[in-house]
């Protein structure tokens, strides 16, 4: 059965955030900036929130 491209980009954003939340991890073990971190949190939530919309459909 092939996926459709739902399933696909829901697959796709999975990745990216298990990526950016590794991200996360370093930028904290090397103490970067509140500023800077809290940026790629950004990034980390509207991912979650793109993940979820995909996952519905």
């Amino acid at each position: 059965m092939t996926k459709n491209v739902y399933e696909k980009t829901f697959e796709k954003l999975k990745g990216f955030e298990t990526n950016v939340q590794e991200l996360i991890q370093e930028l904290e073990t090397e103490r970067a900036k509140k500023k800077d971190i809290d940026k790629v949190r950004l990034i980390l939530t509207k991912c979650q929130s793109a993940k979820t919309s995909f996952n519905d459909k």
